[in-house]
């Protein structure tokens, strides 16, 4: 009586854990599955390709899981000369040993951190579908009645499998749901699949990897699926309670819904990221076979007859791509932020060259946005002549990859030039670095390389070099003197603009003063100093929200820019030298000065305003006579003698981010030499 008391009272121990799973299994259902999948894909970190002949590794499984037995048994795809052997088997025990009160969830955890973390997902599911159909095929061998095999009989009986059938409706049911479940996972595994013949390019480079997501969640439901459907055919083991299995059937169902519906998700995934592949070959292979401007039409999705361009200052009127025909067309592709500055300065040389060449030259803008944000769109679109998208939202999703992968634009304003009888090379992105140099939109369609023009010319930073385009010179006076200086120290100004006068006063020399205000100089902090110059006639002035003073330091940035790709820095070139100096004067606050002659082949005079206010003040070497050649060589002298004897120097150099990284080598201190430190800033002006 003992013995049967203790498989009594063993039988209500199995079904009580049965119960407990089944309350754990719907919990789970039930429970934030985002945060879940967080954790499993925390856990994924593949290391290549592990698994040979995945899919007739698959193949064998459904052989077993599926009763899948084909005419041939020759088939190529089903011919595996070696499988995973040792992750199946550890997967195995696990799901043979989930049979006590462990939760489902924390051995499917387990298995994937444990045994499936260097595999790839598809791996992942077709191991641990590999070790289910070991496990589930014993078990399907061992139900079958009427087998001759006397051992699968004795096993069988061991087991007391054999009420199983016994027991009628509930089992069957039971059976129904495993095989139902069985269908499901194989479905959702072969749907994974699929994705491994998608070119891992394309697919790698989705910003906003929604499919890998749901791949993820199809595998960890998966394998939950597996381990909980093996934990229950485990406990079948003299079970005859029929209440225990209608509940496992309806648990089993619901996980075969879950995956189903997840496999559907899945096939629409890959149905479209199938197409957006196709679609996106062919727009290569539309620009690598590029003619003419009739390209435009594919990068646009518009609907309703609307057209895609309307002209930028007057967005009602719009503008039929076939109208560019013949024409000479720049796609100008910038990010959402855009500065308007540097759109003001490109008006005025896109006006130019359209009055010059009688607007044989077109301009379509292109802006690359992640979200939409109307107000900056019709802001900066109302400052363009030329054409614009009517909206942002109608550039075809993979023309934006396009332009971002193979012409590789981040966020710098760049310009692509559509030749009227195009070819593939034609179609070179530049950025702006050579406009803001040579104040030449034609300089773009140029075939040699602007940056190796530059630099192997005998480069000297002349007064036409920095103010070409910018500052109008006016042939009709005599030579004279052109002074730029600036800073915010309003006292060095008022003593700076006072001795300029007493210079020109005792010598007759002409000098022109403007002041130029720093790049990211907020205006209105400024209003004293624009007051002081213009109550005292002391020149003009640049504000920084005006064109002048963004193209002067932009076209310096653009040279620097030139020279660190070069591999030039300041202590072997001299150009650079000039430039460091320049630069920095952008990023103080202190007061300097520069002068030079428009048309002179001669280098410009720089100093920091100390310095200059310092050499001034020694009257001894300016005097009534002077010319404006001699004025210049001894101020020259005087500041390069005073450098010589200064005794500290605190000099820094501000980059924008938009300058390619810069070497740390790169960066030499123009005045000693040394290597100059490095520091990250953060600014907000308002």
């Amino acid at each position: 009586m003992s013995w049967l008391s203790n498989v009594s009272s063993l039988k209500q121990q199995v079904t009580a854990q049965v119960t407990q799973g089944l309350l754990s299994a719907s919990k789970l259902l039930e429970s934030d599955e985002d945060a879940i999948i967080k954790k499993v894909q925390k856990t994924h970190k593949p290391q290549g390709r592990q698994v040979d002949n995945l899919d007739g590794l698959f193949s064998i499984i459904g052989k077993i899981l599926l009763h899948d037995n084909p005419k041939s048994d020759h088939d190529e795809k089903s011919v595996v000369h070696e499988v995973p052997a040792s992750p199946i088997n550890k997967i195995c025990c696990k799901l043979a040993c989930n049979c006590t009160d462990r939760d489902a969830e924390e051995t499917t955890m387990t298995i994937l951190e444990k045994e499936l973390q260097n595999y790839l997902w598809d791996e992942k599911l077709v191991i641990v579908a590999a070790a289910f159909a070991v496990n589930y095929g014993e078990f399907y061998l061992l139900t079958q009645l009427d087998t001759p095999d006397p051992v699968a009989k004795n096993m069988a009986f061991l087991k007391q499998l054999q009420f199983i059938k016994e027991i009628g409706s509930a089992s069957q049911n039971l059976s129904g749901a495993i095989n139902e479940l069985i269908h499901a996972i194989m479905t959702v595994i072969k749907c994974v699949l699929q994705f491994s013949v998608l070119d891992p390019k394309y697919f790698e480079a989705e910003e906003q990897p929604s499919a890998p997501t749901e791949i993820a969640r199809a595998t960890y439901w998966t394998i939950y699926s597996v381990v909980t459907c093996s934990s229950y055919i485990a406990k079948l083991v003299g079970l005859r309670n029929q209440n225990t299995m209608a509940e496992m059937t309806s648990q089993l169902k619901t996980l075969a819904s879950k995956v189903s519906s997840m496999q559907k998700v899945l096939q629409v995934k890959f149905s479209h990221r199938k197409h957006e592949i196709e679609t996106y070959k062919w727009l290569i292979n539309r620009f690598n076979t590029y003619q003419d401007h009739t390209i435009l039409s594919d990068l646009f999705d518009v609907e309703g007859g609307k057209t895609a361009l309307v002209v930028g200052h007057d967005n009602k009127k719009e503008v039929d791509i076939n109208s560019l025909k013949g024409s000479n067309v720049w796609l100008l592709i910038s990010g959402p932020d855009a500065c308007h500055a540097e759109m003001k300065t490109l008006t005025k040389l896109y006006l130019k060259l359209q009055t010059k060449e009688q607007n044989r030259y077109h301009i379509v803008w292109l802006p690359i946005v992640d979200e939409f944000n109307e107000r900056e769109f019709s802001s900066l679109q109302s400052l363009m002549p030329w054409y614009t998208v009517r909206n942002p939202k109608i550039i075809k999703p993979v023309a934006i990859r396009y332009i971002r992968e193979v012409w590789k634009f981040t966020n710098e304003t760049i310009l692509v030039p559509l030749l009227p009888k195009g070819h593939s090379k034609s179609l070179t992105p530049r950025t702006l670095d050579p406009l803001w140099i040579s104040g030449d939109l034609l300089s773009l369609f140029s075939v040699h390389d602007p940056k190796k023009s530059l630099w192997h010319q005998n480069l000297q930073i002349t007064l036409d070099l920095l103010l070409g385009g910018i500052y109008p010179e006016d042939s009709s006076k005599p030579a004279s003197i052109l002074c730029l200086y600036g800073g915010e120290d309003i006292k060095w100004i008022e003593d700076f603009t006072t001795m300029i006068n007493r210079v020109k006063n005792s010598t007759k020399i002409s000098i022109d003063l403007v002041y130029v205000s720093k790049s990211n100089a907020i205006d209105h902090y400024n209003n004293a100093i624009f007051d002081f110059i213009t109550a005292k006639k002391v020149g003009g002035y640049w504000k920084a929200d005006e064109t002048h003073s963004w193209h002067f330091w932009t076209r310096l940035e653009s040279i620097f820019s030139w020279g660190i790709q070069d591999g030039k820095n300041a202590k072997i070139n001299d150009t650079m030298r000039d430039v460091m100096s320049l630069l920095s004067f952008n990023g103080s606050y202190k007061g300097w000065a520069v002068f030079g002659q428009l048309g002179s082949s001669h280098k410009v005079v720089k100093a920091t305003g100390e310095v200059v206010l310092d050499v001034l003040r020694i009257n001894n070497w300016w005097k009534a006579g002077t010319n404006v050649d001699s004025f210049m060589l001894a101020l020259n002298q005087q500041i390069e003698q005073h450098l010589k004897v200064q005794k500290h120097h605190c000099y820094h150099v501000v980059l924008p981010t938009t300058v390619p990284r810069v070497p740390d080598e790169m960066m030499i201190c123009a005045i000693c030499d040394r290597k100059m430190g490095k520091y990250l800033m953060y600014r907000c002006c308002e």
